[in-house]
């Protein structure tokens, strides 16, 4: 019966190529997605906000006070 004997390959240069490739897309979409992501928020705070001066407006001209506060 013949003996089967285990090979280690090592990092070949193939897959040390795959790795630097995976490694590098990787690194392109966190730096694409970081800035979106900080705009994302930046638009949600203004949005708040305009929804807030809306919301004044709107019981400034209806004369309702807003929920939880009392004269």
């Amino acid at each position: 019966m013949p003996k089967t004997q285990k090979v280690d390959r090592g990092m070949t240069p193939e897959l040390i190529g795959i790795l630097g490739v995976g490694v590098a897309l990787a690194t392109l979409i966190f730096a694409a997605t970081v800035p979106a992501l900080r705009e994302l928020r930046r638009d949600v705070g203004d949005l708040r906000e305009r929804m807030a001066r809306l919301e004044g407006l709107f019981e400034g001209f209806t004369g309702r006070q807003p929920p939880g506060e009392t004269q």
